[in-house]
């Protein structure tokens, strides 16, 4: 995720091509997400009721996130995110001692935000420590008059934590998170194949996940 061309240019042409042992890179653009970010991974919201979800939920965002002119931001919304992105429990006295805002400012920047569906809070869990070990990627070739009605179909299974229309020699991204490889097979075999005008689907498993979101994962034993 890159704030501008100059910024993406860099780092696929400079950056990660100097970077020791990068022998190819393969970049594709993500033009659509169905699933994911503000909505995240049901399972992390099991505990809660369906009352107690909407009630952490924005307006705008409720049911889904509309598309929405770019949001432009300042050097004091840098501030803030970095402090969230940080700590999302920060108090907004904290925030406003980061930022030079009052309270009342940071309040209602945070609420702005949230409303156009610029900043959201997500909660970030190693599914492992769930029971959830059969992660994966699926590159889906879907005929392009059916890709729309084959992505929303696959953004309500609750297998799917992400996706997504994209660039590539496939035009569907999804991640799945299921129990085990079992699990993994019988999701696949029973379900990703009934979505409309699917072509082909290329399975990539998940062997283990180094950063999420904005945090390096500690590696395990």
């Amino acid at each position: 995720r890159t704030e501008s061309e100059h910024e993406r240019d860099a780092l696929l042409l400079d950056r990660l091509a100097a970077t020791r042992p990068v022998t190819a890179i393969s970049a594709h653009c993500v033009l659509h997400t169905y699933f994911g970010g503000p909505t995240g991974w049901r399972p992390t919201a099991s505990a809660l009721t369906d009352d107690q979800a909407a009630q952490l939920t924005p307006p705008a965002l409720a049911p889904s996130l509309p598309h929405s002119a770019p949001v432009t931001l300042d050097d004091g919304d840098r501030i803030l995110a970095a402090e969230l992105a940080y700590d999302g429990r920060a108090s907004h006295a904290q925030l406003a001692r980061a930022t030079g805002w009052n309270e009342t400012t940071v309040r209602r920047r945070i609420t702005a935000l949230r409303s156009a569906g610029t900043l959201y809070f997500d909660l970030d869990v190693d599914t492992r420590l769930l029971g959830y070990t059969g992660t994966a990627l699926l590159w889906i070739s879907i005929e392009p008059s059916q890709l729309a009605a084959a992505g929303h179909a696959l953004a309500q299974h609750p297998e799917i934590s992400f996706a997504a229309a994209t660039t590539g020699p496939t035009n569907l991204l999804g991640s799945v998170v299921a129990s085990d490889v079992y699990a993994l097979y019988d999701y696949v075999a029973s379900q990703v194949g009934s979505l409309p005008g699917i072509r082909a689907m290329e399975t990539a498993p998940i062997l283990r996940t180094v950063k999420r979101v904005g945090a390096i994962t500690p590696a395990t034993p």
